[in-house]
């Protein structure tokens, strides 16, 4: 992409098309339906579990609170959904963003397909192992994380002391022990196998994929939206491309041309539908489990 004349930058035009005003309204109205759904999960947040539920039996067995991870992760997705409401308002004068939408959206879709790929199974034992792999996909995370924080201290003494580099790798290697631990100990108390002796841990693209089934909607699809938005949460000029409305502008006959981009609210309905879909069907089952009865023998 070039930066010819008046269409370099960034700026803001009409709709024009009428198949992308079409999409827009229909990303609008499922927008409106988020507040009704968050409604839903509040309501069903304030719902203790009955004793012998599925879950609170799941709890008994878990590890760290089934419960509590759902709850934040559905907490994590309504915050999500709603701040997509105040980026594209479902009502009344409306700006749409160019990309900061997609970001939000994805980290909607990932925090619902969370929950409802933990709650989704109907064995309790898939269940609980769900959410001790999701465990260790964290307990990774945050030890590569802490990995790079020393090399950058390394690097650099301005930042810290031997001393206190000690520390940290002290503080760190006790920090992962204690939880590889509780994982391999909550994976042999159940009987699956340990997610800590694998090379590999759960990603999102198999959680969203997963978890989209539940929905009644093919895997593929629910993965295909969540890759589609990853890219375009990232500054990635072929999937910008490949996934943006734009119009070629200039081509300069040297391998560049100018264009322009403008968000392509058909991409945006997806996400936004797929992200809400799974957060309604997480919340449903988890009122569900919380008042059906368990198998104690499990």
């Amino acid at each position: 992409m070039g930066d010819d004349g008046d269409y370099a930058g960034f700026r803001s035009g009409p709709i024009e098309d009428s198949a992308e005003s079409d999409a827009v309204e229909a990303l609008r109205a499922r927008l409106a339906m988020v507040p009704d759904a968050i409604a839903r999960w509040v309501r069903v947040a304030r719902i203790q579990p009955k004793a012998g539920s599925q879950l609170a039996l799941d709890d008994e067995i878990g590890w760290q609170g089934l419960s509590d991870g759902i709850y934040f992760h559905l907490n994590h997705a309504a915050d999500a959904l709603n701040s997509l409401t105040v980026l594209i308002p479902p009502t009344g004068p409306l700006t749409m963003p160019l990309v900061a939408h997609y970001a939000v959206a994805r980290s909607a879709l990932e925090a619902a397909s969370l929950a409802l790929w933990i709650l989704a199974p109907d064995d309790a034992r898939l269940r609980v192992e769900r959410h001790v792999r999701n465990a260790w996909r964290e307990v990774c995370a945050e030890a590569e994380m802490n990995r790079v924080v020393i090399t950058v201290i390394e690097h650099d003494r301005l930042l810290g002391s031997d001393a206190m580099l000690d520390r940290v790798r002290k503080q760190n290697k006790a920090w992962k022990e204690k939880h590889v631990a509780q994982i391999r100990a909550a994976a042999h108390r159940i009987g699956f196998d340990d997610p800590t002796e694998s090379n590999h841990y759960v990603g999102f693209a198999e959680i969203v994929r997963e978890a989209t089934v539940a929905t009644d909607v093919r895997g593929a699809v629910g993965e295909i939206v969540w890759r589609q938005i990853s890219g375009l949460s990232h500054p990635s000029i072929m999937r910008s491309l490949r996934a943006m409305d734009h119009e070629e502008i200039v081509d300069h006959g040297d391998g560049t041309r100018s264009a322009l981009f403008t968000s392509n609210a058909g991409t945006a309905k997806d996400a936004v539908e797929a992200a809400l879909l799974a957060f309604k069907t997480a919340v449903a089952i988890f009122g569900h489990r919380k008042v059906k009865p368990g198998d104690p023998a499990r």
